[in-house]
């Protein structure tokens, strides 16, 4: 269902439902070089929004708590991989080793990872499908995805769900956005004050229409068959939390 319709020379959004209307940087009209500037620029919302500290909170005591002198992490839609960067620094700080598979099936995104992943060894940037992921059977301890699930459809997104199960051995971790009014309206604030890329201002919008409420994480979770943990973080952002092969309630 579309939540927004033009009345005028504005916009009356509705915060109901999930919005069907597809992000821009899903299809194919952009060039490469304002798709990398998009890129930078949502490194730069990610610091600023909470994006990288919401998964670090509940990432690190979890690996902490495995004992492992090495883990195996795998991120979904690693865009342009500052998350996975971030989770790599303080792993070396804490004397951990990280073999980390970041994937993208955007040729430009993945090209991008892997220049910016250049001095990071632990880092391997696979051009793979998130919903056909090239992965056996608990192949990572953990399956991590920043921003990603909202991009698909309830169907869609459930079956990602099962399938970062069946590849994670201990949990999968989503970091998505919460569809709040507060939240619509200040990203569309900062994005004209901050960005003049095109994508930027029109995805960070209509991604949070695209976010989640409890009821649309029930309704997937239901639909998968996992039972997904709830956490909210500051501002307007869930840390989903799943564990393989346990049932949803």
């Amino acid at each position: 269902m579309q939540t927004g319709e033009r009345i005028g020379s504005g916009y009356f959004v509705s915060f109901r439902m999930r919005s069907i209307e597809p992000e821009l940087i899903d299809g194919s009209g952009y060039s490469s070089e304002e798709f990398i500037d998009s890129m930078a620029d949502l490194r730069r919302i990610n610091r600023l929004l909470g994006g990288q500290s919401a998964m670090a909170t509940r990432l690190y005591p979890m690996i902490l708590a495995l004992g492992k002198s090495e883990v195996r992490l795998l991120d979904v839609g690693t865009g342009s991989a500052d998350i996975p960067i971030d989770i790599v620094r303080w792993a070396r700080a804490h004397g951990i080793r990280i073999h980390f598979v970041v994937l993208d099936l955007n040729e430009i995104a993945a090209g991008e990872a892997r220049k910016i992943t250049e001095q990071y060894p632990e880092i391997n940037v696979v051009r793979a499908d998130a919903l056909k992921l090239p992965f056996a059977e608990r192949s990572f301890d953990f399956v991590l995805a920043s921003l990603f699930l909202h991009h698909f459809e309830t169907p869609s997104a459930a079956g990602l769900i099962k399938s970062f199960a069946r590849v994670a051995e201990s949990a999968f971790i989503i970091n998505d956005l919460r569809r709040h009014p507060i939240a619509y309206y200040t990203i569309r604030l900062l994005t004209m004050i901050f960005t003049r890329n095109r994508l930027v201002r029109n995805d960070s919008a209509v991604s949070v229409l695209r976010g989640f409420t409890d009821p649309d994480i029930a309704e997937i979770s239901q639909l998968a068959g996992i039972h997904v943990e709830i956490h909210r973080h500051f501002p307007y952002r869930y840390i989903l939390i799943g564990k393989p092969f346990e049932s949803a309630h």
